[in-house]
């Protein structure tokens, strides 16, 4: 299993460093030949960075199963390196981290019915510094006081995004509420974007490593 699932890793990260899109359907064309397991197999032999980019290349209308299949401790990882690419986005497109961090948070939580592994991953990230400053990055600036909570909200909004997270749990929501509203875009994207360059920068240097372990 171990050679194999090395093998199929190799190819899909070579596959995503032209395409996430691609690697995505290559990794769901694995689990639904090969079934879940031997995906996930294929996922822990990938770089946290590969996987990012896979991911960050599906949103709400096309999920990646990697966010659907992954633990929360790789999840909260995810969130920890994702930034390290907002630096590379073209200038001529526009650009928002907000934007960014809620397509992907969208998929993690508005995608699929698994509410005790959602509440499990929300745990994770609100106990990670830089996991909370991503999760609240998509509300920071809107006024929610407005919202009637007890109304259907639109699907894939930053409001339904809120309430999702409310029904999950009480105090995340309220971490959530507390670093949104005393929190400045500005601030929390450039610590994000600091804190993952540093994961990027650890994880090439782990990469090296390995390459000149001995067999």
């Amino acid at each position: 299993m171990n050679k194999n699932a090395l093998m199929l890793a190799s190819d899909i990260m070579e596959q995503a460093q032209h395409s996430g899109r691609q690697a995505g359907t290559a990794l769901e064309a694995i689990a639904s030949q090969q079934g879940d397991e031997t995906m996930l197999a294929v996922l822990t032999e990938m770089d946290i960075l590969t996987v990012a980019k896979i991911v960050r290349e599906h949103d709400a209308t096309i999920p990646s199963i990697a966010t659907w299949l992954m633990d929360a401790e790789s999840i909260k990882q995810l969130l920890n390196v994702e930034p390290s690419y907002w630096e590379n986005m073209e200038e001529d497109t526009v650009f928002s981290a907000q934007t960014e961090a809620h397509s992907l948070l969208t998929q993690i939580f508005l995608t699929t019915d698994d509410e005790e592994k959602q509440l499990e991953i929300l745990r994770v990230i609100v106990e990670d510094d830089f996991g909370l400053l991503y999760l609240s990055l998509p509300f920071v600036g809107h006024d929610f006081s407005e919202m009637e909570e007890d109304e259907e909200q639109a699907s894939g909004s930053v409001e339904e995004l809120l309430m999702k997270i409310k029904s999950l749990s009480e105090d995340a929501y309220r971490e959530v509420m507390t670093v949104s509203t005393n929190g400045t875009l500005e601030n929390i994207e450039s610590t994000l974007k600091q804190n993952a360059n540093k994961q990027r920068v650890t994880a090439l240097e782990m990469d090296t490593d390995d390459m000149f372990a001995p067999l």
